[in-house]
């Protein structure tokens, strides 16, 4: 699907445009367009070589289905690839959505595999305020890298709150399931932590560049995003952090609870080997015993057993072994 947007001091902003129509308004100093492409099919990849006349291994980069955050200088424009993240509702777990950015002197180009909620709110606003698009597509791209940075704190939170709750746990009543959602979020913070790191170098190398694509009375709105970017590094290191202690409460209540069994079953032990040790000298098949001739023997020893397993009992009792 290809959506379509320009703007000049004449016409003002525009929706409806075809794209055989799109070259007379990039030759244009007044003009800015900004293009998006949501699952482009092949004949709408061509649209990236044949009128913007993109560089191959940009386009190359485009086709490919996953990248890291980077950021290339062709000299006329500059090519950025960034990371949305995503909610996944069904499986409870975060997902990364790519998006490729060329941005030139007067044009955007935003390119993505999967449908991306802040590119629509942002074609949404800029279809009701014009002036978004009417300030500049640094001014864009900027909306758009901060909206997208933006909706890294809410979910990160929520990440957060999941670790508070499975740490309430680990001290109660811990479970494999609690220790395999431990690890599902370990796997998410590396992997938001693995994006983040690069993206951050993106945003300084964009916040030093003072050309005639990024002017530099708005450098200090990408070095907002800059600062947003370590502030999220700060909150997923201390998740990671959350998340290895978590583990180890669960690891350390897993042992303790072992060790409380093996203390009782060692406790039940040690109270019967005394009985063990009377019941067996009786079961020897010696011929002169003299207590197995008294008529109450078997009832003494019996009692003589049972005040040993009390005694013993009371006595762990008072030490707190049990």
């Amino acid at each position: 699907m290809v959506r379509l947007l320009t703007y000049t001091p004449e016409e003002q902003l525009r929706d409806n445009i075809r794209i055989d129509q799109l070259k007379q308004y990039l030759e244009s100093k007044n003009s800015l367009v900004w293009i998006d492409l949501e699952e482009p099919s092949n004949k709408e990849f061509s649209i990236l070589k044949d009128i913007f006349n993109f560089h191959p291994l940009a386009i190359e980069d485009c086709v490919s289905k996953f990248h890291l955050p980077k950021i290339d200088d062709y000299e006329n424009y500059l090519f950025l690839i960034w990371h949305s993240l995503i909610d996944n509702e069904k499986t409870a777990r975060l997902e990364t959505a790519e998006v490729d950015i060329f941005i030139g002197p007067n044009y955007l180009v935003t390119l993505h595999a999967e449908k991306i909620s802040e590119i629509d709110n942002l074609y949404n606003s800029v279809l009701k305020h014009a002036d978004l698009l009417k300030t500049g597509v640094d001014i864009l791209l900027h909306t758009l890298l901060d909206d997208v940075t933006d909706k890294y704190f809410p979910l990160l939170d929520r990440i957060s709150d999941k670790i508070d709750l499975l740490e309430d746990k680990m001290f109660s009543e811990p479970t494999r399931e609690d220790l395999r959602d431990l690890f599902v979020i370990k796997h998410q913070m590396l992997t938001v932590r693995k994006i983040i790191a690069p993206e951050r170098e993106v945003i300084n190398a964009l916040a030093r560049y003072n050309t005639h694509i990024i002017r530099s009375k708005h450098i200090i709105y990408f070095q907002d995003i800059y600062d947003h970017l370590i502030r999220l590094t700060d909150l997923v290191d201390t998740s990671r952090d959350l998340t290895a202690g978590a583990m180890d409460i669960y690891l350390t209540s897993i042992s303790n609870k072992l060790n409380e069994i093996m203390k009782r079953l060692t406790i039940v032990a040690s109270i019967f080997m005394p009985l063990t040790l009377i019941s067996s000298i009786y079961g020897m098949n010696f011929k002169f015993m003299p207590e197995l001739n008294l008529r109450y023997s078997y009832f003494v020893v019996l009692i003589i057993m049972a005040i040993i397993a009390i005694w013993m009992t009371l006595y762990f009792k008072k030490k707190k072994w049990w």
